[in-house]
């Protein structure tokens, strides 16, 4: 059993009793980017074959999001790396983005594991499902359920995000659309990468 065998939210919820709670928690804060990248992206995300399949879109536009926002907080953005954390229960597999800092020989991440991202072409909830079976990996992993893990699940266009705080799984209300207000999405990241870095300088031994 892997992270993609669960089929919904609800049955990781259940499985590993996490309550469920919906807010809007996000805020924004304003990101700064260069215009040639900007452009770029919103060129990605108006062709459709961009949009094909989520190993397309995770290349062409989820990516590129993501490493301009991890940059410039100084958060390394790991694509695709295995995280193998308890076989028994099924926290095991391969998440599609990991924000974590890197070891000392730079090629692996370390803890704190603080945000999981997740492409899915148009299935939302085997997204969560797959996403929410990772946080609970990396709340593990941090050895540290207080410790808050923010999770995305995106098709590239649409944008949903959430945290796990203890056993709270807090989703929130709203979505976000990189093709209608791509600058409010980047300032929504911002302000989560931000939140993020702040878990890291909270624990210890970490470096600022």
């Amino acid at each position: 059993m892997a992270y993609g065998t669960f089929t919904s939210y609800e049955e990781v919820a259940t499985r590993f009793k996490i309550k469920f709670v919906e807010i809007a928690f996000l805020q924004e804060q304003e990101f700064s980017i260069q215009e040639e990248m900007f452009n770029f992206i919103q060129y990605n995300l108006q062709l459709r074959r961009y949009h094909l399949n989520e190993y397309v879109i995770g290349e062409s536009i989820i990516f590129p999001i993501l490493s301009v926002i991890a940059r410039q907080n100084d958060l390394p953005l790991w694509s695709h790396i295995r995280f193998d954390v308890t076989e028994q229960d099924g926290l095991i597999g391969i998440p599609d983005y990991i924000i974590a800092p890197a070891s000392d020989i730079g090629t692996t991440f370390t803890r704190p594991v603080i945000c999981i991202a997740e492409a899915k072409r148009d299935n939302f909830n085997e997204g969560w499902a797959q996403a929410l079976a990772e946080m609970i990996a990396a709340q593990r992993f941090n050895q540290d359920e207080f410790m808050e893990i923010f999770g995305i699940v995106t098709t590239g266009n649409f944008w949903q995000f959430a945290k796990l705080q203890h056993d709270i799984f807090t989703m929130n209300t709203v979505a976000y659309s990189a093709s209608d207000n791509l600058h409010k999405l980047l300032n929504t990241l911002h302000w989560v990468f931000n939140e993020a870095r702040r878990n890291i300088t909270k624990m210890p031994n970490m470096v600022n």
